[in-house]
């Protein structure tokens, strides 16, 4: 069930809907103001709002390079099985001809 939150991220407040529970929403806005403050005090030039931006682009960097990781192990976990259900072929072809 969707619930309404009211966040300070960076000093601005918003209103948010989700499903997540008070801990996972109060968890997510940590993690992103810290980021924000980190990012915005590593340069006195960028603003709160470039500050928020390129913490968005990084983690939306983050997730591109976590999905391509994914497709590569699921595209590995697709081989492994092939081969294990070749080997058990194997396996099943050699405990036929011992049994004959």
């Amino acid at each position: 069930m969707n619930q309404k939150y009211t966040i300070t991220v960076a000093g601005i407040q918003m209103n948010v809907i989700t499903e997540e529970s008070p801990e996972s929403v109060e968890a997510l806005v940590g993690i992103i103001d810290r980021r924000i403050r980190e990012i915005h005090l590593q340069s006195n030039r960028c603003s709160k709002t470039e500050a928020a931006l390129l913490c968005a682009l990084d983690y939306c960097s983050d997730k591109i390079k976590a999905q391509r990781k994914v497709k590569r192990l699921e595209a590995q976990i697709a081989e492994n099985e092939i081969k294990i259900s070749e080997l058990e072929e194997k396996i099943d072809e050699l405990e036929r001809k011992l049994n004959a």
